[in-house]
């Protein structure tokens, strides 16, 4: 019987212990790594939930679904918490695509033909490399005519390609990591800057250093700004990540993402995936649509959504 209850508060101690480290993580490179895993933390917790009913662990059953419970709001907090998305409106508003090219799966012609089909106003590509500027440029160019790329062979190039006048293209580095940004017109001299931006990979304790101060220089540049914002790119961190977080809290910025994708490019069912890659925006704007980009044929190729002007902003 003793050794029963020594059992059960141990366990107890450790759900607790991962749920107080999942929300409020050190500074220790090996707890943030875990950290970008706590989705399936959660759903940990809920299958030991329904073990523990099964075998009559009331109490413990109890403690490991507050503890999910727990989890699942703090993920929710972490992306657009809203019940449902805001309806379109006569607003004015802008469909946007952040693709990366290196998730393509497919040849050239394959993802340029995707690409033509999703109608959106701009596209905004990451791990841009020569030969791809050159496809694309060939193949996009009769639809999207204002064009500016920054070719690279790393996976820092990056490059616009737009239905829509832009109308201010500014490149900004830190240290010698790009974003590439742009502005274009919304509605009545309404402006609209959108930026890309390309994460430094999580690999060690000093690169988890130099992303907040990545996010730093972005954010400051955000706030220089005139007029609504939006920032796109592969972060390489989730939405509930601790860096992305800050960034957003110190830039003022909402998620159009409002839930998890448990399913496979061909409808099947599949574990929820860590999503890396983000679309932000500032409160002058709303967004309207958001999904993930992708087909059997060329892979998952990124993410895209509808923003429109927010209605107060119209107001005013």
């Amino acid at each position: 019987m003793k050794t029963r209850i020594t059992v059960r508060y141990v366990v107890l101690s450790l759900m607790l212990l991962i749920t107080v480290l999942s929300i409020f993580t050190p500074s220790i490179h090996f707890l943030k790594v875990f950290s970008q895993y706590i989705l399936f933390v959660m759903l940990g917790f809920l299958a030991v939930g329904f073990l523990c009913f099964i075998y009559n662990a009331e109490r413990l059953m109890m403690w490991s679904l507050l503890c999910c419970g727990i989890l699942c709001l703090h993920l929710k907090q972490s992306s657009n918490n809203m019940l449902r998305l805001p309806a379109a409106t006569a607003s004015p508003s802008i469909r946007v695509s952040h693709v990366s090219l290196g998730n393509a799966e497919s040849d050239y012609e394959s993802v340029i033909a995707y690409l033509l089909s999703i109608d959106a106003d701009l596209l905004s590509f990451q791990e841009l490399t020569p030969d791809w500027n050159q496809q694309l440029t060939a193949g996009l160019a009769s639809r999207f005519h204002y064009i500016h790329t920054l070719t690279r062979l790393d996976q820092y190039g990056m490059g616009f390609f737009s239905k829509r006048p832009l109308l201010e293209i500014d490149t900004v580095y830190y240290g010698s990591i790009p974003s590439l940004a742009a502005t274009i017109e919304l509605g009545d001299h309404e402006l609209c800057h959108i930026i890309s931006c390309h994460g430094i990979p999580p690999v060690n304790q000093s690169a988890f250093n130099a992303i907040s101060q990545h996010f730093n220089f972005i954010s400051t540049y955000i706030k220089s700004q005139q007029g609504n914002t939006m920032v796109m790119g592969d972060f390489h961190l989730p939405p509930w990540s601790a860096e992305v977080q800050r960034f957003r809290n110190s830039s003022n910025l909402q998620d159009g993402r409002r839930d998890i994708h448990s399913r496979n490019l061909d409808g099947s069912m599949s574990l929820p995936r860590i999503r890396v890659e983000h679309i932000l925006f500032t409160d002058g704007l709303e967004c309207t649509s958001f999904s993930e980009m992708g087909s059997p044929v060329v892979g998952r190729l990124g993410i895209t959504g509808t923003y429109q002007l927010h209605y107060e902003e119209m107001a005013q």
